[in-house]
């Protein structure tokens, strides 16, 4: 990558308009990607679980942006069967579909909690719903040329995947399960882009991650530490993070730059990659491994029930 594109922003994305959009969240980061795809033109839907938020959401985006083209489909991501009646909808009502952003995520939770199907709630949200999501709209992305982004993290870092306690029934520590969720979604983003060259899907698969971005979610975290949460809020988080509309540069970046590479991670360039300008984003050696990217896509398919479509496997 040029040392100039590090200055990117929203201004220097090509014309979307004609082209279709889809991110997943409502809230935090949701809000900026959805704002920044919508003043280039595209068309974005915004699919989430509350048609209440979405709307208001998307309401305030149109006061800002007059003339976006904007609309809300809801999704449950802790349901499979809503997934696939999201993706069902989607098929039947458009003929394109050209970038598809995996944004939404559970993060940390303080206790285990489980999906409408049983899988461990960040697994089962970050991941599992997303690779059922990608697999079922395949055939529309595939025939659109579409680009997708995956939301990584620098958590990705945190740990290996044990597969015989992929839920963390085992083992529960929050920052370890969600640092794995997120390591399955860099390497879900390296898989697709492997598979798509090879067999022809015509897919750019890349993912992204935001950095430390001062979210909601942050402050309603910091806020279950009475004294050393109202500290940090006002201390260490403000220098270390930026805030939702700059976290979501390297995200619009990955969906939008014709210097994206398939297979890449972009992120933030700062101190520890936590804020600043885009670029490459880091990779753990353990994530570029294919025999475990290739064990987590079969078990991602035997978890979902969901696999890759006839006319479209090699």
């Amino acid at each position: 990558m040029k040392r100039d594109l590090l200055a990117w922003t929203i201004e220097d994305a090509p014309p979307q308009s004609g082209r279709v959009a889809v991110v997943t969240g409502t809230s935090g980061l949701a809000t900026a990607i959805v704002e920044g795809l919508a003043r280039t033109g595209a068309q974005v839907i915004m699919a989430g679980r509350s048609v209440e938020r979405g709307e208001a959401v998307l309401d305030a985006i149109r006061s800002r942006v007059p003339g976006a083209a904007l609309s809300f489909r809801q999704v449950d991501l802790a349901e499979l069967a809503s997934v696939a009646a999201f993706c069902d909808g989607v098929l039947a009502e458009l003929d394109r579909l050209d970038i598809l952003v995996c944004n939404a995520a559970v993060m940390a939770e303080l206790g285990r909690s489980e999906t409408r199907d049983g899988f461990e709630m960040m697994f089962g949200v970050n991941h599992l719903a997303h690779f059922a999501m990608v697999l079922r709209l395949l055939p529309l992305l595939s025939r659109s040329g579409a680009r997708v982004v995956s939301l990584s993290s620098g958590a990705h870092k945190y740990g290996e995947f044990d597969f015989d306690d992929l839920q963390s029934e085992r083992a529960f520590k929050p920052m370890g399960a969600y640092g794995r969720t997120k390591l399955a979604c860099l390497m879900f983003a390296k898989e697709l882009q492997r598979r798509s060259a090879a067999q022809g899907w015509g897919i750019t698969s890349v993912a992204a991650h935001p950095g430390f971005a001062r979210t909601q979610g942050v402050h309603d975290r910091l806020a279950t530490l009475p004294v050393v949460g109202w500290i940090a809020g006002r201390t260490v988080v403000p220098l270390l993070s930026h805030p939702p509309e700059q976290a979501a540069q390297s995200i619009l970046f990955a969906a939008l730059s014709p210097e994206v590479e398939g297979g890449g991670n972009y992120g933030p360039q700062a101190w520890r990659e936590l804020k600043g300008p885009v670029g490459p984003a880091s990779v753990a050696h353990y994530a570029e491994r294919r025999d475990v990217a290739e064990r987590l896509w079969a078990e991602s398919e035997r978890l979902t029930g969901v696999r890759v479509p006839e006319a479209l496997r090699a």
